[in-house]
């Protein structure tokens, strides 16, 4: 073979070796470009309806994707005048309803605001226009919150400013409630009773708390058990002490011995003492551990009522509250 022709051959396996190399660097960099099972939030469409029928409102709303498939996750909240009126959970047939005692009188139209989810991206349907009713009616208020979906981790804490608007010239004092919490969960009102004039509307804050759970970890790999531990100790253990104490003060050859008799028998009669104690109950058997607040959805219902000596006139407001 020619020189030449080996030049050739060496040439031509180079090029194939190169080319081979360029194909295998572009499939790992496509490899390496593209993350293997991502998720891809598809965009959603969200239409209102309001349905109103003697001062009362019906809200209603559906979640769809771009293919018309209706979405079953996330929360929808009812905007107006930037006041929540209220939120509810989507239903698996992505539709999430809202229904109203008392529309407030500043409400002249209404938006439903989808969150979202994982999956689906957020979505805002278009204004529906709320017609006025046809005469006033008599004094009553309506109640809005600045955002009626909160999603917190066990532990946390979340806040919502409450607003209560008189009607017609209400007056009076208007008292909160609320309804529908988790375990290991609690409410407080700040305050707790409020009271508009004729034409202001007066706030209140609302701060939910959830529970982080706890596990205790003091002692509770006792030698012989949590149950039987404190007898073991209150008894055995000094018992033990006693004996050998006993046997030590009998040896009359040793001064040394007989002290040392004597410091095991006040050490058994202390160690006696202090296994009853509530001190010793407390810390080797400390209370049961804490599960904290479940993880999940809830609906929480904030009452607004009235009592004007005769009639109580009350006017709810739905809360979701997602725990994780």
């Amino acid at each position: 073979m020619s020189l030449q022709s080996t030049r050739s051959i060496w040439k031509w396996n180079s090029t194939a070796t190169i080319r081979r190399g360029s194909y295998l660097a572009a499939f790992f960099a496509l490899f390496l470009l593209i993350p293997l099972g991502r998720t891809q939030t598809m965009g959603t469409r969200t239409a209102l309806a309001v349905a109103t029928d003697a001062g009362k409102a019906t809200l209603t709303v559906t979640v769809k994707d771009p293919t018309g498939t209706a979405v079953s996750d996330g929360t929808v909240s009812f905007i107006s005048n930037g006041q929540s009126l209220g939120s509810a959970f989507v239903r698996e047939n992505g539709t999430a309803t809202l229904a109203l005692e008392k529309i407030p009188a500043d409400a002249k139209q209404i938006t439903a605001v989808y969150s979202g989810s994982d999956s689906h991206a957020a979505s805002t349907s278009a204004n529906v226009t709320l017609q006025a009713n046809a005469a006033p009616g008599p004094p009553d208020f309506s109640i809005a919150a600045n955002a009626t979906s909160l999603s917190l981790t066990a532990g946390e804490y979340g806040t919502v400013i409450l607003t209560v608007t008189p009607l017609n010239g209400f007056t009076q004092s208007v008292t909160m409630s609320i309804s529908g919490l988790p375990i290991g969960t609690t409410a407080v009102f700040t305050p707790t009773i409020v009271t508009p004039t004729t034409t202001a509307s007066v706030p209140s804050t609302l701060q939910i708390q959830t529970t982080a759970s706890s596990k205790s970890s003091q002692n509770q790999a006792l030698p012989f058990g949590n149950h039987s531990s404190r007898i073991a100790y209150a008894v055995l253990f000094p018992g033990v002490l006693a004996l050998v104490g006993i046997g030590a003060l009998r040896k009359r050859s040793s001064n040394g011995l007989r002290l040392f008799g004597v410091a095991l028998l006040l050490l058994a009669g202390t160690s006696g003492l202090t296994a009853c104690s509530q001190r010793y109950s407390y810390l080797h058997h400390p209370p049961a551990a804490n599960p904290g607040t479940p993880a999940g959805n809830y609906t929480l219902t904030v009452t607004a009522y009235s009592n004007n000596g005769g009639e109580v006139t009350s006017h709810p407001l739905q809360l979701t509250m997602t725990v994780k």
